[in-house]
Formats: C-alpha cells, sequence, structure tokens
C-alpha cells in the first residue's frame, strides 16, 4: 500500500516546514497553521508523506542523481548538453543539475527539521513513527551530501532569517550526526513486519549505518569500524529474502518485494511529475513514446560485465546491446539500430540500460519505484566487510554466492553463469572481485560514485580514469582528467553567492 500526497497538501506542508530566500521574502498564505497540521495524526502523516515526496522530487531522486551524479561516477556517459561537464569529469560549480541538486537536498533536511521540531512536546499516537523517519531521512539525506561535497553547512533546526547562512562544518561532525540520526531511527522505528511495507523500518537504519561505517573504514583504515559496519549489517540479514529471479526485480508493477529494505515510492497520477528515470535510461525511439536515453553505460563497463560473465542472465536484464527495433514517430514504423558493441562511434556508440523499460509509461515521468537499499546490496556489503575483517573465509564466501546463485536463476531453468567466487581467492584478490561484482549486480542503482570513491583516490584511479582512458574509442568519448578533485563535486556557484557564511576560498579542492 503506497501513501501520497496531494499536491495542495505538499505544498503546504512545504510552505509550512521549509524556509527558503523567496519565503523569507513574502509571507505565504496558506489555510492551515504549522500547530493545526501537527495536532492530528492524520495532519502529522501529511507532514510524513511530504518529507517523502520531497526526497523524491525531481531536483534530488526524482532526476537530478541521474543528470548529473551517474556521469560524475565515472561509469556513465550522457549526451546531454546539461551532463556534458559531468560526462567529462570537469564538473562546473554553476552546472545545471548541480544546482538544482543542492537545495533539494537541503529543502528535504529543512522539512525534517520541521517535523522534528515540531515533534518534541508531541504526545500523539503516531509521533515516535513519524519522527524515527524524520531522522532517518535527515540522515540519509546528510549522508548523500557529506560523500558527494564533504564537509557541509549542518542545519539541524527548521531555517529562520536568522539561521538562512551557515558555514560548512567539518566532515566529522556531519558524520557524527549522521550516526547519531540513524540511531534514533533504530530506536523509534517498528521492526519489519510490523510496518507499513512502503516505510523504511529499523533495519533499513541498520543498513544505512553499516554503509555509513564502510565508508569510513575505506576512508580511514581502521580495523574497529569494519567490525562496527558488520555488527549493523549482520543485524539484517535473514530479514529480507532475494526474489527468485534478478530480472524480476525490474518488471513494471513488481514493488516493494521481499528483497526490498528500502524503496523510495512515486505515485501512481501519470498527471503528477515524479520520476524521469526511463526518460533518462531508455533510449529514444524504443517506445512509441518520447524518452531520452542521454545516460549510458560507458562502453568498459559494458566490456567488464560480458567478459567476466558471458552467460550471466543479469546481462539482458541490465543492458540494451547490439541493436532495437526504433520507432519512427513521423510513420510508425520500425527500423533497426545498431548500438554498441556493433556501433562504436557517435551517440549510438554505447549500450544503454533496460532495468527501467516500461511499456505502458505515460510518455512524460514514471510512477515506478526507485530501489534506494536492497537485500543483495546488503549480501555483498556483508561479503566485503567479512573479508576485511577475517580475510575471504567460508561466511564471506557464502554472502557472495548466495547472490551469485540468485543471479543464474531464470524462468526457464538455472544457467552456468556466474560461478561461484572461488575458495582460493587472497583476500586482495577478493576484494578486487566484491567491488566489481558490486557493479554487475547494482549498475545503475545510484551506487557507482560512492563505490569508486569510498577505497580512496587511488583505487578511483585505476578504477575509474584509467581503465577508462585505456578504453576510449569513438569520436564521442572523453579522456578523463588524473585529478582528485573529482573525488567530490564542488560546492554550487548559486550557494557560495547566496550564503554570506561560505566564500570561494570554501570552495572543495580544484574548482
Amino acid at each position: 500500500m503506497k501513501k501520497y500526497i496531494t499536491p495542495f497538501v505538499l505544498v503546504l506542508v512545504i510552505f509550512v516546514l521549509s524556509s527558503c530566500e523567496k519565503m523569507l521574502d513574502e509571507e505565504p498564505q496558506t489555510f492551515f497553521s504549522e500547530d493545526q497540521i501537527f495536532s492530528t495524526e492524520d495532519g502529522l502523516e501529511s507532514a510524513i508523506n511530504g518529507l517523502y515526496q520531497s526526497y523524491a522530487d525531481p531536483g534530488y531522486h526524482g532526476s537530478s542523481i541521474h543528470g548529473l551524479v551517474a556521469p560524475m561516477s565515472g561509469k556513465f556517459w550522457s549526451n546531454q548538453g546539461a551532463s556534458q561537464d559531468a560526462t567529462s569529469l570537469n564538473c562546473l560549480p554553476n552546472n545545471t543539475w548541480l544546482t538544482r541538486l543542492w537545495p533539494a537536498m537541503y529543502t528535504t533536511v529543512n522539512v525534517a527539521n520541521g517535523i522534528i521540531k515540531n515533534l518534541e512536546d508531541s504526545n500523539l499516537t503516531n509521533r515516535d513513527i513519524a519522527l524515527g523517519q524524520a531522522h532517518f531521512i535527515r540522515a540519509a539525506t546528510y549522508f548523500d551530501l557529506v560523500r558527494y561535497f564533504g564537509g557541509v553547512p549542518l542545519k539541524l533546526e527548521p531555517t529562520t532569517a536568522e539561521t538562512l547562512h551557515t558555514p560548512r562544518s567539518k566532515k566529522e561532525d556531519v558524520y557524527d550526526q549522521i550516526i547519531a540520526d540513524f540511531e534514533m531511527a533504530k530506536l523509534l522505528l517498528p521492526n519489519p513486519g510490523e510496518y507499513l511495507v512502503d516505510r523504511p523500518v529499523k533495519t533499513a537504519a541498520n543498513m544505512f549505518l553499516a554503509k555509513v561505517y564502510m565508508t569510513l573504514a575505506g576512508e580511514l583504515n581502521e580495523d574497529f569500524l569494519w567490525q562496527k559496519a558488520y555488527d549493523e549489517a549482520i543485524q539484517v540479514y535473514g530479514a529480507y529474502s532475494l526474489t527468485p529471479t534478478y530480472a524480476e526485480l525490474f518488471v513494471p508493477g513488481n514493488e516493494n518485494t521481499t528483497e526490498a529494505i528500502f524503496e523510495i515510492q512515486y505515485g501512481e497520477n501519470g498527471a503528477v511529475r515524479n520520476s524521469d528515470i526511463i526518460r533518462s535510461y531508455t533510449l529514444k525511439g524504443y517506445y512509441e513514446y518520447d524518452t531520452f536515453g542521454r545516460i549510458r553505460p560507458n562502453k568498459e563497463v559494458y566490456d567488464q560485465h560480458i567478459t567476466q560473465y558471458p552467460g550471466d542472465p543479469r546481462i539482458e536484464s541490465t543492458f540494451l546491446y547490439d541493436s532495437f527495433e526504433q520507432h519512427n514517430p513521423n510513420n510508425g514504423s520500425y527500423k533497426t539500430k545498431k548500438i554498441y558493441p556493433k556501433q562504436l562511434n557517435g551517440n549510438d556508440g554505447y549500450a544503454a540500460i533496460k532495468k527501467y523499460l516500461e511499456p505502458d509509461f505515460n510518455g512524460t515521468t514514471t510512477s515506478r519505484n526507485l530501489l534506494k537499499l536492497r537485500y543483495a546490496d546488503l549480501l555483498l556489503m556483508l561479503a566485503e566487510i567479512t573479508n576485511e575483517i577475517n580475510g575471504p573465509t567460508a561466511e564471506a564466501l557464502g554472502y557472495v554466492n548466495e547472490v551469485l546463485a540468485r543471479a543464474r536463476n531464470t524462468e526457464s531453468g538455472t544457467a552456468t553463469e556466474p560461478a561461484d567466487f572461488p575458495s582460493t581467492l587472497s583476500q586482495d584478490d577478493f576484494r578486487t572481485r566484491i567491488m566489481r561484482e558490486r557493479q554487475y549486480e547494482l549498475l545503475a542503482e545510484n551506487h557507482e560514485f560512492f563505490d569508486t570513491r569510498r577505497r580512496g583516490f587511488d583505487y578511483f584511479l585505476e578504477e575509474v580514469i584509467h581503465t577508462h582512458n585505456n578504453s576510449v574509442m569513438g569520436n564521442k568519448d572523453f579522456v578523463y582528467p588524473e585529478d582528485e578533485k573529482n573525488m567530490l563535486l564542488p560546492i554550487p556557484s548559486t550557494e557560495l553567492s547566496g550564503n554570506q557564511a561560505i566564500t570561494q576560498d570554501d570552495q572543495n579542492p580544484g574548482y
């Protein structure tokens, strides 16, 4: 069962809970006061729906992370003009996607802050669950912010004229707050099976905390952080199950499955602009409706998977390659259009992502959910963490081989690939393989930017920059710069000019 918020209620909640520069200049007119919203269970539920709508907004998960973060990961190419500097790993501070992403994320933070503030003295029966969700979303948003930008302004109260201009905080302080918020979410959120299937529960906070500690462990090279990551991740193990086949994860309408730990929910009303994911990744002309197909996996990304596991059923569910029947909107006919690897040059010199095809799509945006956390990700995390603590033990092998066993399942039987990880792998070899395995399993699910950077610049240099530059072919591709600045995104120019507590001296190095 999905929870929706009507456009009117969404505007109401954003007006009440969000403070931005425009709102400081003029007083918005609404029919309900903040006190009225938070005086009833239904009002509080509407506020929480507004929080999730903000998190799902086109400026954030609905569009910007696809247009900007996917190509900036170094694993995707885009032919969109607004993404060209990101595609070449030369992102400018005034990039259109960047200047949309930052304020959208802080709007989400501010909505969460408003809910937390208004529930301080509440005695509503749904108070604790609502408060847990607000802490959860605030932590998840700051976790994205700190990984994208490093130290960022840390806002923990609803924004006012006095607090509009906020300096950057140290990265360590941001991480401390993220951990504190996820810990609070763990205390307040119910257990799996005790709440709505489309809302995060306690185990989602456990999994996010495991990701936080994994990220810190990779940066700081501290063994105790790997142990903390394990202690959180193991709480999630067994609480969910993999779907029988990989392909069914991406069947339209097959949402909130046994594998889903946290999905971003979108409405079913096609007139409401929800998510651009299908237009971003689906090739133009694949269906009769209009799509862009702007974001494509880099050539080496496709090559890596098909070279490692040529018979992997996941390839057919992940990629559109070789050719497709392209629709001609002028006369309704179709013609065979070659793409990578049959076509090497130009816009068509790339394969495409197949995960988000949707034959009944309305021609603008999609109502299908976006997977944020799923159980296969958790199993791969446990495999990686266990290898860091104890090496490639039977336990570590068991986690990854569970994912590979599911990958071999198809509706028509069981494939021979991908084969289980061999027990003869060294710790270093296991580490290399598990990182690439995350790409094969989770491609285009918004993990690439983080996974290519959390092992440090040397890993990013070898895995992304050198690997890409050694495989560049075609007149539309780019040679990536060997520049450490690309470990982070730049602070947007709009923030530098609009936030009086931040100057150009606060910009990330290299920008």
